[in-house]
């Protein structure tokens, strides 16, 4: 008589349950109070329509005192030249998850080596450091900022491999200054603040001692720079966006490259900082931390900005050319297209992380080294939303399984 199978029941925990669980039953319906219904939809928009007239108005005064301050030049497109131009692309992507017990960052980085619209090398690829955060106060912020610490690194070790003529990173060079450590800032992060300028410092270095040209591509910018100068004259002029502006102006393949305004602040200060820690000289200093601002339709749609460090204005129009003929429709060029795709940490991403995460604490409680109630310590922070019977998660499985 063979022996009974011996089966082991785990209870687990309600709030575990409803979360890990309920991803695989049919959604809910949205509720909203008709009332509110009506505030947010019928009058709501009603009233930002109004608001978006005034906007609109406010641009085009503004656009008819900073036209004639703009010089605008139109970059060509050179097939032969983006053939024979090897550029290194980078980007970053995070995505963690704030867990009841703590936050658990994720995020990753790669490089492309590419030559016009073919990748010609194995892509570098780099995951960050797996660890949770108890106490951190912005984690969020830090996990950006880690990311943004990893891409330089990475950067960095393309240009040493592939030593390219022009190196490209899909987002800024200048860290955002939301990322500044207030006074309440772990010394943690105080730390991954100045090791990520040092990186940084160190990346442009190295690019400037090779005699390359590096760029920040920026598709998402609120930066309002034009309107500065007319903020006395026009109260709104502050508010109003440079691409809402450049918009009207630009025509595919334009660029113009705004008024110098040499940065400042804490976030330049510590680069500032990290370049003397590297024994850099305070004149070459001032050429890597003095970054300029310009703006390019390389597609059919909106603007984007460019950031460069002043020792590469000189290559200006070779980088506006090799963007504007590598780019399609949208404007993304291909090595940043390309980077981009390899990097995106998806909501299906962190969410299959969770699940592989909850199934091996399972596996824990079932070997008698976690108790069932220890289970919570996974559940997710209240308001913290799954997707894996959303749409997008049908999407992403099928780029995901696309290689």
């Amino acid at each position: 008589m063979s022996a009974e199978r011996k089966t082991t029941t785990i209870k687990v925990p309600p709030a575990v349950r409803e979360q890990y669980f309920a991803i695989f039953a049919k959604p809910e319906p949205e509720m909203i109070h008709p009332d509110l219904y009506r505030q947010i939809i019928d009058d709501g928009t009603d009233l930002i329509l109004e608001h978006m007239k005034q906007y609109n108005e406010e641009r085009r005064k503004l656009l008819e005192s900073i036209r004639d301050n703009l010089v605008i030049k139109q970059a060509k497109q050179d097939e032969d030249a983006a053939q024979k131009a090897l550029i290194v692309a980078t980007d970053a992507g995070n995505n963690g998850v704030d867990l009841r017990s703590a936050f658990a960052p994720l995020y990753a980085s790669v490089a492309v080596a590419t030559e016009a619209w073919r990748i010609v090398d194995e892509p570098i690829s780099r995951s960050g450091k797996p660890e949770i955060w108890g106490s951190e106060y912005k984690p969020e912020e830090r996990e950006s900022m880690l990311a943004m610490k990893l891409q330089f690194e990475i950067t960095l070790e393309a240009v040493e491999r592939w030593r390219p003529r022009y190196v490209i990173l899909d987002g800024p060079l200048l860290l955002h200054w939301g990322l500044m450590p207030g006074m309440d800032a772990t010394d943690e992060y105080w730390q991954d603040f100045k090791d990520t300028a040092y990186m940084a410092m160190k990346l442009l270095n190295t690019c400037y001692e090779y005699r390359i040209p590096v760029v920040g591509f920026i598709k998402r910018t609120r930066m309002a720079r034009l309107g500065e100068e007319f903020k006395q004259q026009m109260p709104h002029a502050r508010s109003i966006r440079d691409t809402a502006l450049l918009d009207l102006i630009l025509r595919q393949g334009q660029y113009t490259l705004l008024k110098d305004a040499t940065p400042k602040g804490g976030i330049v200060n510590q680069y500032k900082l990290a370049g003397e820690e590297l024994g850099i000289s305070s004149d070459k200093i001032e050429d890597l931390t003095n970054f300029h601002s310009i703006y390019m339709r390389t597609g059919l749609t909106t603007p984007f900005r460019l950031e460069v460090p002043r020792y590469c204005l000189e290559s200006l129009d070779e980088i506006a050319c090799l963007l504007y003929t590598t780019s399609e429709e949208d404007g993304i060029p291909f090595s940043i297209c390309e980077a981009d795709k390899l990097t995106k940490i998806t909501t299906a991403i962190s969410n299959v992380r969770s699940l592989m995460l909850f199934s091996k604490a399972l596996d824990l409680v079932k070997k008698g080294e976690m108790k069932p109630e220890d289970l919570n310590l996974f559940a997710l922070q209240y308001g913290e939303a799954w997707t894996l019977r959303e749409e997008q998660y049908l999407q992403d499985i099928e780029t995901l399984g696309a290689g």
